[in-house]
């Protein structure tokens, strides 16, 4: 049966209609009352994670009461739901917590089959990981558009909660977009009553008419509210960790606060607007894309890239989604009128002299997957992004796009700093 025919089928699967009655005056119901057909297409694209972790050193101080020794420390393993989104690569998407840190990761297909995995890629912030099986006849769902998604749309979570593999359950979209819960760096969850328990995590939400639509992540606490990472977001960051083996967050360049009508603030703004929310910019850091852009202190922002902002949480959500180096608007208040100032976020820089006085005069920044040494160095260092003339750093042998390693600080003889370079590790000296 195709997946077209099974759609046609179902997508009143939960709608049972009352017509008319029997003679005894119970409604009759008709229409299709199984999704069975539905989870046979689908199920074969879902599969269980089990990542395993080394030992922690820390256990191995336990008292065991039982027999008067310390316990041995112990592997530990974690159980999670996974989907497969690329069968010709091998590509599976789950969440990042999931994998962090594992030493192991095999996944067991929906047919028996065990097979040890790779790490691609894992963006904690947005809690989206990827990792590659290598074997044959598999099964991918496509990730579909989540902006269609509405309140209302019945939904199914595939997944394996507490290890009972390809468990099933069902429900409809309770809520979009759901911010400020406190669960990842970046939020706008798919809301649903599906059950979603722990083992569901990496999972797929997935609409009654089969389309990949989010990947269950969290509970809200006890109440059995799950919340799904929705498939668009999903699949920006996907592409990302594919590429480059990770992802680079944005850095807007400012300290803030949540903007209040205090009376601290009634004389700089002077709005009249006890509805107004948003962030106030405390300081704003030269030479960063805030800087740039013209902001600040005492502007209020109220949106940032065409969302709302109420607090700092989501607008620091806000600057992590924005793609490098894009133009996004972001809303103010300032001097009690309305304005839309421009940044192009950029990565997360800092002035030389932060890190050793040889390097005044130099812009440094976290390696990141973006930079073509990212994977020889498993992302460590510091990369020179700017080097001003006539500055201590650049009557040193540095080039922009070295990537510092290490300074050596002796007491006596001569500084050193150790960079890569061109595929090659050098030494150089510093005053």
């Amino acid at each position: 049966m195709t997946l077209r025919k099974v759609q046609s089928g179902l997508f009143f699967a939960l709608s049972l209609l009352a017509i008319g009655s029997l003679a005894s005056g119970v409604p009759a119901l008709v229409g299709p009352t199984t999704i069975a057909p539905l989870i046979e297409e689908l199920k074969a694209s879902v599969v269980n994670i089990a990542a395993s972790y080394p030992a922690s050193t820390a256990n191995s101080q336990l008292w065991n009461p039982w027999y008067r020794q310390p316990q041995q420390p112990r592997e530990r393993t974690a159980i999670g739901s996974g989907v497969i989104i690329d069968a010709e690569n091998g590509y599976i998407v789950t969440n990042e917590h999931v994998i962090r840190d594992s030493k192991d990761i095999v996944v067991t297909l929906d047919d028996g089959r065990s097979v040890e995995a790779t790490m691609i890629g894992a963006d904690q912030a947005s809690d989206v990981a990827v990792i590659q099986i290598n074997t044959d006849n598999l099964k991918a769902l496509e990730l579909a558009d989540s902006d269609k998604v509405r309140v209302g749309d019945f939904v199914v979570a595939i997944g394996n909660p507490y290890r009972l593999q390809q468990t099933v359950t069902s429900g409809i979209v309770s809520g979009l977009g759901r911010k400020g819960l406190g669960i990842e760096d970046i939020e706008d969850f798919i809301q649903t009553d599906a059950a979603i328990n722990q083992g569901n995590s990496g999972g797929p939400l997935i609409t009654f008419t089969g389309e990949l639509i989010g990947i269950n992540t969290a509970i809200l606490g006890r109440s059995g509210i799950g919340f799904a990472i929705p498939s668009n977001l999903v699949s920006d960051v996907v592409d990302q960790l594919i590429e480059f083996g990770g992802v680079t967050r944005g850095f807007l360049g400012i300290e803030m606060a949540v903007f209040s009508e205090a009376e601290k603030y009634a004389e700089i703004y002077d709005l009249g607007n006890e509805d107004l929310t948003g962030v106030v910019v405390e300081n704003v850091i030269e030479g960063t894309a805030a800087s740039k852009a013209g902001l600040k202190k005492y502007d209020v922002i109220t949106s940032f890239n065409g969302e709302n902002i109420t607090n700092m949480r989501e607008l620091v959500s806000q600057i992590k989604l924005a793609k490098i180096g894009e133009d996004v608007p972001i809303a103010i208040v300032r001097d009690g009128k309305f304005m839309t100032l421009h940044a192009a976020v950029q990565p997360r820089t800092y002035s030389g002299d932060r890190i050793d006085e040889a390097l005044r005069g130099s812009t440094i920044g976290q390696i990141n997957p973006q930079d073509p040494h990212f994977t020889d160095l498993d992302g460590y260092g510091f990369v020179i992004r700017n080097i001003e003339p006539e500055s201590p750093a650049s009557k040193l042998d540095l080039a922009i796009g070295d990537v510092i390693l290490d300074i050596s600080r002796p007491v006596d003889g001569q500084k050193t700093l150790e960079i890569y370079r061109s595929g090659e590790v050098k030494t150089i000296t510093a005053p």
